[in-house]
């Protein structure tokens, strides 16, 4: 198949080191193992990706690279960022009105490039990866033609949010299992704490994670980046002491967020949100560690109860489960994970998706 891709122009891809964007790093994965299956791909990508495959770039730098931006996350910055995404996503559409592309994958942005779906024949197919709830998503509700494209949902359980989009799929995320190492003792606990990665943020529930080890008497190491204004200072940082609660930062490489990882008995995710996926409890299940998680969003779709780990309720369950953490099989975690949310599983499922949308 003939695919144009795009994610975003506000960043290179692969992203700079400092920058975290969940699906500009799934997308140069499932770009790699579209390529590795035979499918000619061109990326959609600023003049800065440095990702070897058939490119277009407009002569757009990435928004992140430009001077003088405000890049302060207000109105006016978000809206010069819109209509520099748009300006890209135009020319993609362009090129797909001389039929050179089988379909156009939009891999985020939906509001920003629903616009354009009306204007070639060229089927789109919208990856999903934000809650539908959320206000910028919602907004598709008043394209009278948001039904000529086709949408791709990473759970199930985020179809909530907008159930009548004419969705072609749910393909789970996937990640590169070799980069998540693991000790074979299926059995053992590994480590003396618990483990919590992610955004220090009350949807991500990290000042829950504190109160649980605090209340069970665990030590817990955390790892993430600061979000939000005010919320570490108050929820987090008054509670760190060396050996009891530690604070390990933000972790730029696979190779520490598994150490982190796979010595941890057990992962805590109490989120707070209406989780679309949620990649570190694969990442924690690669690495043979559990995930003691909240019952939100996709949780009970990724973590196999009383396999794989512990879907709770509240906070009196989640310490419940910790005492009981001995009777998940470390090993199960993994072959989990191997047989489910790999990347050449997530390649499957966008083949399948896109064999269907063809078809139709």
């Amino acid at each position: 198949m003939k695919i144009a891709f795009y994610c975003t122009n506000e960043f290179s891809c692969p992203l700079p080191k400092e920058i975290v964007y969940a699906p500009m790093g799934l997308a140069e994965k499932l770009i790699k193992g579209l390529e590795k299956r035979g499918h000619e791909v061109t990326f959609y990508t600023p003049t800065d990706s440095e990702i070897k495959i058939k490119k277009v770039d407009c002569g757009m730098v990435s928004y992140y690279r430009l001077p003088n931006k405000a890049m302060s996350g207000g109105f006016h910055d978000q809206l010069q960022l819109a209509i520099y995404e748009q300006m890209m996503a135009s020319k993609m559409y362009e090129d797909a009105r001389e039929n050179k592309y089988d379909i156009i994958h939009a891999f985020h942005l939906i509001p920003k490039i629903l616009p354009f779906v009306n204007l070639t024949k060229t089927p789109t197919v919208f990856t999903l990866h934000d809650p539908m709830s959320a206000s910028w998503n919602k907004s598709v509700e008043y394209c009278s033609w948001k039904n000529k494209a086709h949408y791709v949902s990473i759970s199930d359980s985020q179809r909530k949010g907008m159930p009548d989009l004419n969705y072609a799929g749910t393909v789970h995320n996937g990640l590169e299992i070799e980069k998540f190492k693991f000790k074979n003792k299926s059995q053992k606990k590994q480590g003396d704490y618990l483990a919590f990665l992610g955004r220090y943020s009350s949807e991500k529930g990290a000042d829950a994670a504190v109160s649980v080890a605090i209340k069970s008497k665990e030590k817990l190491k955390m790892a993430g980046t600061i979000w939000g204004n005010g919320f570490y200072d108050e929820k987090i940082k008054p509670y760190l002491k060396k050996g009891v609660i530690e604070d390990r930062g933000f972790l730029e490489n696979k190779k520490d967020i598994s150490d982190l990882l796979r010595n941890a008995k057990a992962l805590l995710f109490p989120i707070k949100w209406e989780e679309p996926f949620g990649l570190v409890m694969i990442e924690a299940m690669a690495c043979g560690t559990p995930v003691i998680a909240f019952n939100k969003g996709s949780v009970s779709e990724i973590v196999k109860h009383n396999k794989t780990g512990f879907v709770v309720e509240n906070e009196e369950e989640m310490i419940e489960a910790i005492k009981n953490i001995d009777q998940i099989n470390r090993l199960e975690c993994r072959k989990y994970v191997e047989e489910n949310f790999t990347i050449e599983k997530m390649v499957e499922g966008y083949e399948r998706v896109y064999e269907k949308v063809i078809g139709n």
